[in-house]
């Protein structure tokens, strides 16, 4: 097959599996972010010193109930905390993601192996976001009750990579994973260099 008519191929493959994944996506999205959100919500409870006490999903929002042991000038107490998370936030590239990755089939020689991994790399992506979302939360919100002081050097370790994961991880995502197949089978029998020779011929 010619390199311009692998590119053809390629586009026909994107179109076909968005539409498709567009389809699936709206039946599967609520039971992903149920498992994603559901796990990242107890990573961070693990973390500040919480227990998750109910989580529940309603109109693709998250809501996270959080049970925190405080010391007051009163004595122990217990605070509720809440964190809404709308799933759409983290998951709303899945369809583009996936479908770009099928587009490369033309292009790479597949492995199996590969594909799970860029499968896993993508869940720890969102389970990171989750993690980092609800931590953050949970460490403003107990600031403000205040039972916690502000640390800034806490307040960094919780801000700054959820920002870095939410502007740059997930708005490319699609292109992050679309790099590490291509990358990660470097056996691909068309090569970049070949795209362009066979395109300059054509």
């Amino acid at each position: 097959m010619w390199p311009r008519n692998r590119i053809i191929a390629a586009g026909l493959l994107f179109i076909t599996a968005y539409c498709l994944m567009v389809f699936l996506w709206l039946h599967v999205n609520a039971y992903y972010g149920m498992a994603v959100t559901s796990a990242g919500a107890h990573l961070s409870a693990l973390a500040t010193g919480c227990l998750v006490d109910k989580l529940y999903f309603q109109g693709g929002r998250a809501v996270c109930n959080f049970l925190y042991q405080a010391v007051t000038v009163r004595g122990p107490a217990i605070l509720h905390l809440q964190v809404v998370l709308h799933v759409s936030n983290y998951s709303y590239n899945i369809p583009l993601t996936l479908s770009l990755a099928a587009a490369l089939f033309p292009f790479v020689s597949w492995k199996a192996r590969s594909l799970l991994e860029a499968l896993g790399l993508l869940v720890l992506i969102h389970l990171f976001y989750v993690f980092l979302f609800c931590g953050m939360q949970i460490y403003h919100a107990l600031i403000r009750s205040g039972v916690k002081a502000l640390w800034k050097s806490e307040a960094f370790a919780w801000e700054y990579p959820w920002v870095f994961v939410n502007a740059m991880a997930i708005r490319f995502e699609p292109f992050l994973i679309g790099a590490f197949i291509w990358f990660r089978n470097a056996t691909s029998p068309l090569r970049a260099s070949e795209i362009r020779e066979g395109l300059l011929k054509g």
